[in-house]
């Protein structure tokens, strides 16, 4: 039977790095969301571990991916998913459960929290044209393919990038998989369930309009869907 996962991360951080200024549990288990598939997302501060950023073991029955940042390079990762408007390691420092810490590590958390709070840069025209460009290219390749799988593969892509146009453009931040739908859905859960309604239709009946439909119209505030003229 698997240790309790806060148990299980305390356990571990106890045992392999008691020297860290801070570690954090995110993802499902630190919300209290998990299930047997679920792994434990950790990140931690720890300046005696410098040969790598990311590992992954198995510990207490876990899967456990253990994400690691020094004081001389956090920020420099911090920027790089504020400048992807996707602050994954801010967001478990600054709302995951916190397995161990100490003051140095709590300024530093405080700092993710302040780039949450900030917010992603906000698009400019020709970043919206960019992304208008790629959703409008999908959409196309989406209408035009005559083999069910290949609009599978297209839908995806497709869906991918319109919610995290809708959300940057919006200046909210994005994320991946399951974490990119729940942000559109706290954001609008009407674009939410539109998308959701379109991808059903697509995936159990093979209907596409749906989705072509809906892509026009999410665009619309923003200049709609843009192939013609656009230069880069």
């Amino acid at each position: 039977m698997k240790t309790e996962p806060f148990e299980a991360a305390k356990q571990l951080i106890s045992r392999d790095y008691p020297n860290c200024l801070i570690a954090v549990l995110g993802g499902s288990a630190g919300r209290g969301e998990h299930n047997e598939q679920s792994d434990l997302d950790i990140v931690l501060i720890d300046d005696s571990v410098e040969d790598f950023n990311r590992k992954t073991i198995e510990s207490f029955g876990w899967v456990v991916e253990l994400f690691f940042l020094t004081t001389s390079g956090y920020r420099e990762q911090f920027d790089a998913g504020v400048m992807a408007g996707n602050p994954t390691l801010q967001r478990i420092l600054a709302e995951g459960r916190v397995i161990h810490s100490r003051p140095e590590g709590e300024k530093i958390r405080e700092e993710a929290q302040n780039d949450l709070d900030y917010g992603p840069l906000p698009y400019t025209s020709f970043d919206i044209d960019v992304a208008r460009y790629a959703v409008t290219e999908f959409m196309m390749d989406l209408k035009g393919s005559d083999k069910r799988v290949e609009m599978w593969f297209i839908a995806q892509k497709l869906t991918t990038l319109l919610c995290e146009f809708i959300l940057r453009a919006n200046q909210h931040w994005t994320g991946e998989g399951k974490t990119l739908y729940r942000l559109v859905s706290a954001f609008n859960s009407s674009i939410a369930a539109d998308l959701e309604d379109a991808l059903e239709r697509l995936y159990l009946y093979d209907d596409r309009e749906a989705l072509i439909e809906l892509v026009p119209r999410l665009l619309e505030p923003y200049g709609g869907p843009h192939l013609i003229g656009y230069e880069e």
